[in-house]
């Protein structure tokens, strides 16, 4: 018999398939197939609004009893991110999308890391919560990840930049990642470009372009001004200036699309602080677990890392460490590549890696162009999104995300600096 709880929300209010029956299903997943009764369930409050346009964040308790020893009480956390029940939302942030790719991410991909993980020794290495249930449809979607806050992770803030000690463990983190997909491919290549082709490009692409069009030419905007106002006359800014409307977005499509080559991985397309969690293990180390797969594709690695480095640290920070920030990744990739068996030499060999850099860390300015003006939103200025759209069509984003110029001098350099640093490292 179920107590009543007055935390317990309406379980459709997440999605009409997110039932009791799930319910029990995650608790018995979570004690590794042990018949489990449910006895009860609670909610915590959802995330803050702006932290997530395409989904809905909720936490939850579940509370059971092991079938097979009525004396042991058993209790799951997790975190259940729900396609946004606002169909004119859904539409227009195009959710569905978004929410197959993850899914497709946790259900086909992951199982096949983790049983080569396995078979080497080497499970660490994929560092994720651990994934419950999911369910697709294009109407009803959910993720179910478990809560890893009660074990001490925590997320880096929206706002701030990463500091050297939360850089390195997510580099190490990402690394790790990459390497899976680098040892596999070497070692099962038929096998893993049937993987990679369940991704689907999401954000980038010419499919994609109509979409974006409007807020990409609001984010260049926000770009010039940063640029005219911190860096006048400056190469940078001419630079900038030099492309034509879409020619920055077509270069990323392009990088995008080769995801035959021979450097292309499974990369986590997201990659910025606010999807790592980070906890302190003792004697000044940390560990960081990667969430958010919804951008995920099969791109070179540079992608993800580019992304994290320019909308993520400060000027005076890349000035101290970006070397340091290459060498750590590149040297925590070929390790792990090596664990699992493959020859990093053979396969991505710092050489190439740094040739590389020159052509896709464009990538990483691109999406930093909407990171930055994004993540120094005051929480008081975070959109919410069910009050501004309100029938049950698709309006442009542009018309939703409307963000005006930068007010601070320090958040105009901070994004007219990673220019300056793409244009001083022939990245554009």
């Amino acid at each position: 018999m179920m107590s009543q709880n007055k935390n317990r929300i309406n379980l459709n209010e997440v999605s009409d398939k997110f039932t009791e029956e799930v319910l029990t299903d995650i608790l018995c997943k979570a004690y590794n197939g042990k018949k489990v009764q449910l006895t009860d369930w609670t909610f915590g409050e959802g995330f803050a609004k702006g932290d997530n346009y395409v989904s809905t964040v909720n936490k939850s308790k579940l509370y059971g009893i092991i079938d097979s020893d009525q004396q042991q009480n058993v209790q799951v956390n997790f975190v259940v991110k729900s396609i946004p029940k606002n169909i004119s939302r859904r539409k227009t942030f195009r959710s569905a999308d978004f929410f197959r790719n993850e899914i497709l991410f946790y259900t086909q991909i992951v199982p096949k890391f983790e049983k080569f993980l396995a078979d080497k020794g080497q499970s660490n290495l994929l560092c994720i919560p651990r994934h419950l249930v999911s369910y697709t449809d294009g109407e009803n979607d959910f993720v179910v990840l478990e809560d890893v806050s009660p074990l001490g992770f925590g997320p880096a803030s929206r706002q701030n930049c990463i500091d050297w000690a939360e850089c390195i463990v997510i580099l190490k983190t990402l690394a790790k990642f990459h390497a899976i997909s680098f040892a596999y491919k070497d070692q099962k290549k038929e096998e893993f470009i049937k993987l990679a082709s369940v991704l689907n490009e999401t954000y980038l692409g010419n499919h994609n372009w109509n979409w974006y069009q409007k807020f990409h030419k609001q984010l260049v905007d926000i770009a010039k001004d940063a640029l005219a106002i911190e860096y006048p006359n400056s190469k940078a800014e001419k630079q900038f200036n030099s492309y034509e409307f879409g020619k920055l977005f077509q270069k990323c499509t392009e990088c995008s699309e080769r995801r035959d080559a021979p450097t292309s991985v499974i990369s986590a397309g997201d990659c910025w602080a606010p999807n790592f969690l980070v906890r302190d293990i003792g004697q000044n180390r940390k560990e960081a677990l990667m969430l958010d797969f919804q951008l995920a594709r099969c791109s070179n690695p540079i992608m993800d890392l580019s992304f994290l480095i320019y909308s993520c640290t400060l000027k005076s920070f890349r000035d101290q460490y970006f070397d340091d920030i290459l060498k750590t990744y590149h040297s925590e990739l070929s390790n792990a590549i090596k664990s699992l068996g493959s020859d990093p030499e053979k396969i991505y060999p710092r050489d190439l890696f740094m040739k590389e850099l020159k052509d896709y860390f464009i990538v990483g300015l691109v999406f930093a162009l909407e990171a930055i003006p994004l993540s120094l939103l005051d929480p008081s200025q975070a959109f919410d999104l069910d009050d501004i759209i309100k029938n049950d069509e698709a309006v442009d984003i542009s018309d939703v995300l409307t963000l005006s110029n930068i007010k601070t001098s320090t958040g105009r350099q901070r994004l007219a600096d990673v220019i300056v640093h793409a244009v001083e490292n022939g990245y554009i």
